[in-house]
């Protein structure tokens, strides 16, 4: 198992088109990434896993496989029940992310299997109590009456799939995510990599494993031409700059205010020909040949 900030070779997966989903609070924000080398395998006859997002001897989050069999009678009727469930557990302070939904009886938590770019932050719902199943495959047999399967949990057969989590260390809360696959019948749990944000209280993208410090600024832009406008994708931090459109006799034609992550500048009343569209920012430039018809 190897525990790292990841540099700009892992940015190949995480462009400036990614880069428009970032949570805004991670921006500045340093994210230490491990990698699960070989990945960890959990079933009903290993030890829960106990991942420690920070490495401080407290582990954060513990994942278990049960096995379920056993019998058991209702109104008379005698019925059997064998199976599996994954469950993810944690300490005080912590919590992984989900939906509530409301019961006749009150309400019910189902952890979220979020997908790459998902946001995880404090606008986020997390559970509450100290554990929660990510997924459960069983049958209940009643004899005559039938065998009824129960499958349940948004994990249950996926993978790939991301858990967004949240964990204490002293005063601060810290954000991060789990990669996990989960077998179709809940009796393995596949841990693939994790990281966390080191600022307490920042938030991230589920996948993400790279802060935009100290990124060159030339892969935190993406320029796309069309027939009549060009669009620029830019990361957060790169708000606040300029679109500008020069020919090439040097003479600036047309600029625009980079105001959001994704933003347009048109072609209109630029006469046929070719010319250079530069986006600009305190930290350098970027710029494209575009061709006006």
């Amino acid at each position: 198992m190897k525990k790292t900030t990841i540099n700009k070779s892992k940015l190949a997966g995480y462009t400036a088109a990614a880069g428009a989903v970032v949570a805004g609070s991670a921006v500045n924000a340093q994210i230490v990434y491990t990698d699960v080398n070989p990945d960890a395998v959990i079933d009903s006859l290993t030890a829960p896993y106990q991942l420690d997002f920070n490495n401080d001897a407290t582990p954060d989050l513990q994942f278990a496989v049960q096995h379920l069999s056993g019998s058991n009678s209702q109104s008379g009727v005698q019925f059997t029940y064998a199976g599996a469930g994954a469950v993810v557990q944690w300490n005080a302070g912590g919590a992984v992310q989900g939906v509530n939904t409301a019961t006749a009886s009150g309400s019910s938590f189902a952890v979220s299997a979020l997908n790459s770019g998902d946001a995880i932050s404090s606008a986020a719902n997390f559970g509450t109590g100290t554990y929660a199943p990510l997924a459960l495959d069983a049958a209940i047999n009643a004899g005559s009456f039938g065998t009824f399967p129960i499958q349940q949990g948004n994990f249950l057969g996926v993978s790939n799939k991301f858990l967004g989590a949240k964990f204490a260390a002293g005063a601060n809360t810290h954000y991060g995510w789990v990669q996990l696959s989960v077998a179709a019948d809940a009796t393995t749990i596949t841990i693939h990599d994790y990281a966390f944000v080191a600022t307490p209280d920042a938030g991230l993208n589920a996948g993400q494993t790279v802060s935009l410090e100290g990124i060159a600024v030339e892969d935190k832009v993406s320029i796309k031409t069309m027939l009549d406008e060009a669009s620029i994708n830019v990361t957060p931090d790169l708000i606040g700059g300029t679109m500008v459109i020069t020919n090439m006799a040097g003479q600036e034609v047309k600029t625009e205010a980079i105001s959001d992550i994704n933003s347009k500048i048109s072609y209109a009343g630029l006469g046929t020909g070719v010319y250079i569209l530069e986006a600009r920012f305190d930290s350098g430039s970027v710029n494209k040949k575009i061709y006006v018809r």
